[in-house]
Formats: C-alpha cells, sequence, structure tokens
C-alpha cells in the first residue's frame, strides 16, 4: 500500500469521528432551555434529556402548548443555540 493510499484510508476512516465537532459549543444547557421558557411565559419549566442534549418539549396539559414550544426553540436559535426538537 502506497503512502498516498495510507493516508487517505486513515482520512476516510476519521471523517465520521466527531473529536472536534463544530457545534459542541452551542448546544443548549437546562438552564438557557428554562431561562428561554420563562421568557415565553412558562415558570417552573424542565427541559427533557434526549441522548446527550436537551429539548424543550412543553407538555400538551399547557394552554398553548404548541406556540410556546416554538417561542422557546425560536429565541434559543436567535442566540445561536443549538436545542434537540
Amino acid at each position: 500500500m502506497s503512502r498516498l493510499s495510507a493516508v487517505l484510508l486513515i482520512t476516510v476512516g476519521l471523517g465520521g469521528c466527531f473529536w472536534f465537532d463544530e457545534d459542541a459549543g452551542r448546544w443548549s444547557t437546562p438552564d438557557q432551555i428554562r431561562a428561554a421558557a420563562a421568557r415565553c411565559g412558562i415558570a417552573d419549566f424542565e427541559p427533557t434529556k434526549a441522548g446527550d442534549a436537551w429539548a424543550a418539549y412543553v407538555n400538551d396539559s399547557v394552554p398553548d402548548h404548541q406556540a410556546k414550544e416554538d417561542c422557546i426553540y425560536a429565541d434559543l436559535q436567535a442566540q445561536g443555540r443549538l436545542t434537540t426538537r
């Protein structure tokens, strides 16, 4: 195997790894989600754990739950934050 082939094989093999995830610092924390929820009119909101991230699921028992959930996601997006939906 040539040196170039070996380098290409390693590069392609590591291409799926996320060692240097450019979005790592942009994911919303539970506190950021709670603050956005408060700005959207939901006091005492608790984010939902979704894998390694957090979601801002608003229970359907909350009046206007879909509009409030959309508000939270829009608020976080405006700040450049990523949030699982």
